[in-house]
């Protein structure tokens, strides 16, 4: 039988995009990083995100309101490491980098490669994680790379 920890060494061989997902609801900003993210369709244009149960930013993301996927560019290491830390939470998370919104007022950082606002529509509950399926309403982008992670480090 597989073991988690053999998963994990498995899924550290793969080179992924790093995002964070980040979320307002009820005036407070909160979010984290993540890998677990993809496309599910492109018509109407679609995410599937998977959160952690145990992340402080699972509250709000799981009320099932507006949330951004922000893909860090390779400049972007800072802030991934920030959205990542278990000592900061909530608003100390969005210290570094300059963010606006779109359209449903989730948070946008600039400089990314491509920041996606979503609407929530559909929240699975599954063993550890929510399971989140967003429809894309706007998205903003520029022409940098973007940072990604393979060996639990980043590929430069």
């Amino acid at each position: 039988m597989l073991t988690a920890d053999d998963f994990k060494l498995g899924m550290r061989k793969l080179a992924l995009p790093v995002a964070v997902i980040s979320v307002k609801s009820d005036e407070q900003r909160n979010g984290l990083t993540a890998s677990s993210f993809c496309s599910v369709s492109v018509d109407p244009p679609r995410f599937l995100i998977c959160v952690g149960k145990t992340a402080s930013a699972h509250p709000q993301i799981s009320i099932g309101e507006g949330i951004a996927v922000n893909v860090l560019s390779e400049t972007q290491h800072e802030q991934a490491m920030q959205f990542a830390s278990k000592t900061h939470k909530g608003e100390q998370r969005f210290s570094l980098g300059e963010w606006n919104t779109l359209h449903t007022g989730a948070p946008i950082l600039d400089d990314t490669t491509i920041s996606f606002d979503c609407i929530v529509d559909n929240i699975i509950d599954d063993v550890t994680h929510s399971i989140i399926t967003a429809t894309v309403v706007a998205q903003k982008h520029t022409d940098n790379m973007c940072l990604l992670y393979r060996e639990g480090k980043p590929m430069v």
